[in-house]
């Protein structure tokens, strides 16, 4: 098994799209692990085109030190086809499908390979952001 630790990062491609149109070019996101505590807290620099833009503070159980999967609940599990091969991941999701919603693919060693977060805006249009996992340091 291995470890999420210090110096560890994670790059996802971000595409978002409303009501099935694109809203911009696809962005990369890249998350570094700078510190985890010994409570488990976690400090991610979050660089987005090669730019740092935030400090984020997280728990080292989160999918990826990145990724919250409070409020989720697992839905079933799948073999997905990855920048990395095919990888079994367990399926998240939120469980109100009403209204906001997120699915987040997690693999082992607490990994997340892929994140779908959908907004209802204006009563109709759908906003949806998806992360998918495209490069990392870590050996998976």
């Amino acid at each position: 098994m291995t470890e999420i630790t210090e110096g560890t990062w994670f790059a996802y491609q971000m595409t978002a799209t409303e009501s099935g149109k694109s809203r911009s070019d696809v962005s990369i996101e890249k998350y570094t692990i700078a510190k985890i505590s010994a409570d488990g807290g976690c400090i991610v620099v979050k660089n987005i085109n090669g730019a740092d833009v935030d400090t984020l503070e997280t728990k080292a159980d989160d999918g990826s030190c990145i990724f919250s999967l409070k409020g989720l609940e697992k839905r079933g599990s799948e073999n997905m086809n990855t920048a990395f091969g095919h990888i079994y991941v367990n399926i998240y999701e939120t469980p109100d499908r009403s209204g906001d919603s997120e699915r987040v693919f997690l693999g082992k060693d607490n990994v997340v390979f892929r994140d779908i977060r959908t907004q209802v805006r204006d009563g109709s249009s759908l906003y949806t952001e998806t992360r998918e996992l495209s490069w990392t340091n870590m050996k998976l």
